[in-house]
């Protein structure tokens, strides 16, 4: 096994047994700041693909005999290493237990990045509401650590996944640990707006244009009739045209390439808001 993973073994006279140490060496991508997760205030350093350079910044935040890096193998042709990290006396003991069966169970040819692990491991649910949180940040894995959840970072993926989830971790940031109180409350309140302005917006609005008309300013009402009034298609139409309008354009600037990329987006947003008009 030793001779498999490129490590050098060292057999000590009169003693019967021998020292597994990594001695190998390999081009990496060095400690950068984080490119989704920004703070103004707090560190800025993020998870790179090699598992050792993570867990040692996790182990760099939490200075503690507690804190417990396990390693394991996931991937019948890959053997991906993975790590499953958590508090010794903070995480509850039928939580570590579960995760290390998911990941001792997982009966697949090769795991190649913490995307997959998340679909893997989770129990399917018809509406996708996810059960996981990744991120790419040393400090916030080690805020969850400290809470009482686990880490599991996969060699080769920049992210650790966060397990379990829940949904107050969707609607908060890193950088609520750095203000004061009131001002991170307001702004977790104002994630929650967005939120709900997201999910029942576009439903909103065909209800009440559509069906309840009264409910609106007069002056409103007017504005929004003679608005569409040169628009050949039903609200619900315009909705759902809008609605992949925005996915569309997410996915141009994730896939296409810069050079021509901004070019692009600018010339479809004209389009569509002439088409709007």
């Amino acid at each position: 096994m030793v001779s498999i993973h490129g490590n050098c073994a060292l057999f000590v006279d009169t003693l019967n047994l021998a020292f597994d140490i990594e001695v190998k060496g390999f081009k990496q991508r060095s400690v950068n700041t984080p490119n989704n997760e920004v703070v103004v205030k707090g560190p800025h350093e993020a998870f790179v693909e090699n598992i050792r350079t993570n867990t040692s910044l996790l182990r760099r935040i939490i200075n503690n005999e507690n804190l417990i890096i396990e390693n394991l193998e996931v991937g019948r042709i890959t053997k991906t290493k993975c790590a499953v990290c958590y508090m010794k006396n903070i995480t509850n003991s039928d939580l570590i237990n579960e995760v290390k069966y998911r990941l001792n169970n997982l009966e697949v040819d090769s795991l190649l990045s913490a995307g997959e692990l998340e679909q893997l491991i989770v129990d399917s649910n018809a509406l996708g509401i996810p059960q996981t949180l990744s991120t790419e940040r040393p400090d916030k894995a080690a805020k969850y650590l400290l809470k009482g959840r686990v880490i599991v970072i996969v060699n080769g993926t920049p992210y650790g996944v966060i397990m379990p989830s829940i949904l107050i971790d969707f609607l908060t940031s890193p950088e609520d640990t750095n203000l004061k109180v009131n001002f991170a409350n307001f702004l977790r309140s104002l994630r929650f707006l967005a939120a709900f302005i997201t999910l029942l917006l576009p439903g909103l609005y065909v209800a009440i244009t559509s069906f309840h008309q009264e409910i609106l300013p007069t002056g409103l009402l007017y504005s929004i009739l003679a608005s569409r009034e040169n628009v050949p298609f039903p609200i619900i139409v315009e909705i759902l045209l809008m609605e992949i309008s925005f996915e569309l354009i997410r996915e141009a600037v994730l896939r296409v390439p810069t050079a021509i990329g901004s070019t692009i987006r600018n010339h479809w947003g004209i389009s569509n808001r002439r088409c709007c008009c």
